[in-house]
């Protein structure tokens, strides 16, 4: 019974390739692809339907865990694939009139904020992350036990508006306001507005020592909940029939700044491919590709290498994303 269970199930996904013009061998070629850059687990849709879902079950080759039962988990650390989920939030509540619109400053909100007061930063420049604050790193609110209290101390080192800075502290200022204007907590916010209206479950935010959520990152979700956040966004903003955010915040999120050809509302944009794609990606190489063109949903998860070829993601390139297309292009 086992053995003819099996074969249907293959039958099945056979047809379903066959009939979505899928190239398998292709497929076959990126799944393996994958596997040499440590993945963990893959996620790929086409036209809503899954057409692979690969999990590693061999763990001999990976490096810099002492105990590989580390890396026997289901769940997915986004690392700072969670910004774009923060961006997707901002749009909701002003969709829903808690924030009146993007070009507001933010200190409407924050009135204690009296740097953002100074120098006239507005929502849209924390989104964009123009809001004149240079990356820190380790250095910055990461190392922080009370980091929005840090975030609402830091001095920027620009005026707003001059130049693009990937900065987690401007996306730890949005989980302050979003905290402001929904009233409610942060991670309480998103499963209000986003993650609940989505069925999403098995995510979980991370909170510093003062109990303050941080919304730049530590978020742990699963694979299957990142590739909802992926389809939501390629339908722009409906999920099921529920219209979770505006088309038209989408749009914008996926709409490249004026000071970063690459990158829009928190989401990465990639317009010199052959095919457009904008992603959500973390530390590891976890990542949300999504190509609206295509109808093509890419996710990617890593959990447990850490050598430094993971840490610095070299095979995040041309290579891969011709990998990619290469599957469903004619």
């Amino acid at each position: 019974m086992k053995k003819l269970i099996l074969i249907v199930v293959i039958q099945i996904t056979h047809y379903t390739l066959f009939s979505q013009n899928i190239n398998k061998d292709n497929l076959n070629s990126l799944v393996q692809y994958c596997d040499s850059t440590k993945a963990d687990e893959v996620l790929i849709s086409h036209k809503g339907k899954t057409i692979a879902h690969w999990k590693r079950n061999d763990f001999s080759s990976i490096q810099g865990r002492d105990n590989i039962t580390e890396c026997q988990t289901p769940y997915m650390g986004t690392a700072s694939m969670v910004k774009s989920w923060t961006g997707v939030l901002i749009g909701i509540l002003l969709d829903k009139g808690l924030i009146k619109h993007v070009d507001d400053l933010v200190c409407q909100y924050i009135p204690e904020w009296e740097i953002a007061c100074k120098n006239k930063i507005t929502i849209k420049h924390l989104l964009t992350m123009t809001a004149g604050y240079k990356r820190l790193g380790g250095t910055g609110v990461l190392s922080q036990a009370n980091m929005n209290e840090f975030v609402l101390h830091l001095k920027p080192d620009t005026l707003p508006g001059i130049r693009f800075a990937y900065s987690n502290e401007s996306v730890q200022a949005l989980g302050i306001l979003i905290e402001r204007v929904s009233g409610l907590k942060a991670d309480e916010a998103f499963d209000k507005y986003l993650l609940n209206p989505m069925g999403i479950d098995s995510t979980n935010f991370t909170k510093d020592d003062f109990g303050n959520v941080l919304v730049y990152g530590g978020c742990t979700t699963t694979v299957a909940n990142a590739h909802k956040m992926g389809v939501m966004m390629m339908n722009t903003g409906k999920f099921g029939d529920k219209q979770i955010v505006s088309e038209k915040w989408t749009t914008e999120s996926t709409t490249p700044g004026d000071l970063a050809p690459y990158y829009g509302y928190l989401w990465w944009i990639d317009k010199n491919s052959k095919y457009w794609n904008y992603a959500a990606t973390g530390d590891l190489g976890q990542m949300t590709i999504v190509y609206p063109q295509l109808q093509l949903v890419f996710v990617r998860r890593q959990s447990c290498d850490l050598s430094p070829a993971s840490r610095n993601m070299s095979w995040m390139g041309g290579d891969f994303l011709n990998r990619l297309i290469s599957i469903v292009e004619k």
